[in-house]
């Protein structure tokens, strides 16, 4: 592991709830230590194409985030730099989240109606025809393409569906009216899948949503104390 992962990840450990996407994201390849200090960690996530910064205080977040220029999007883990930040970058808008993480070895079990399968490329006049207001044609078919998009059937027919955003985080879902309870099939199959694939299950949860937050508690999924912010 080269140096300054291993700091990172010293930094980052202190809270894995909290940090659980830096963590996944170094440790699934897919981001690149920009900056790292005793008391913080800014990393660059390729996917999304979005900073991702832990800093203890505002003068340790502005020292990290000096070299960047032109950020698309951030998540910034306290209050005070994500205010900062987007001041200093000019985002025009905010998205508080709670951080959540699944710890268990094993997937949740839910037991329901719907049969919860990987969706295709076939699949995407259905998903246009169901959902396409929700998401863009390409969203869908970049997640399908990496195969981290379920869905819900009942008698066949498509009622939900659940995946990884870029980033890895647990969202991209819909759902039809009348079948809200697939959503927690859906959780227990996104889940499972993220388990069975060695990645370690999170969700970025808007605050003020108490459906989804419910829906993530109920499955066992534990909570950070400190908010994050997503920046765009």
């Amino acid at each position: 592991m080269r140096e300054l992962e291993q700091w990172a990840y010293s930094y980052l450990g202190r809270d894995p709830v909290l940090y659980m996407d830096m963590l996944e994201a170094l440790r699934r390849g897919s981001a690149e230590v920009s900056a790292v200090r005793e008391d913080g960690v800014l990393i660059f996530e390729r996917n999304s194409r979005a900073y991702l910064l832990a800093a203890k205080d505002c003068q340790a977040g502005e020292a990290l985030a000096a070299g960047v220029t032109g950020p698309v999007q951030m998540a910034v883990h306290d209050e005070g730099n994500a205010m900062a930040l987007r001041d200093h970058f000019h985002f025009t808008q905010v998205m508080e989240c709670l951080s959540a993480a699944y710890l268990e070895l094993e997937a949740p079990l839910i037991r329901g109606t719907c049969q919860i399968l990987p969706l295709e490329a076939e699949d995407m006049d259905r998903l246009r025809q169901t959902f396409g207001e929700e998401y863009e044609e390409a969203e869908l078919l970049n997640r399908i393409r990496a195969g981290q998009l379920l869905g819900a059937y009942r008698e066949k027919e498509l009622v939900g569906m659940m995946g990884l955003y870029p980033e890895g985080s647990i969202g991209m879902q819909a759902i039809k009216p009348g079948a809200e309870e697939a959503a927690k099939e859906l959780l227990a199959g996104i889940t499972a899948w993220c388990l069975e694939n060695c990645l370690a299950p999170y969700a970025h949860v808007p605050v003020g949503d108490k459906g989804m937050e419910e829906l993530f508690r109920q499955a066992g999924y534990h909570f950070a104390e400190k908010s994050l912010f997503w920046l765009e």
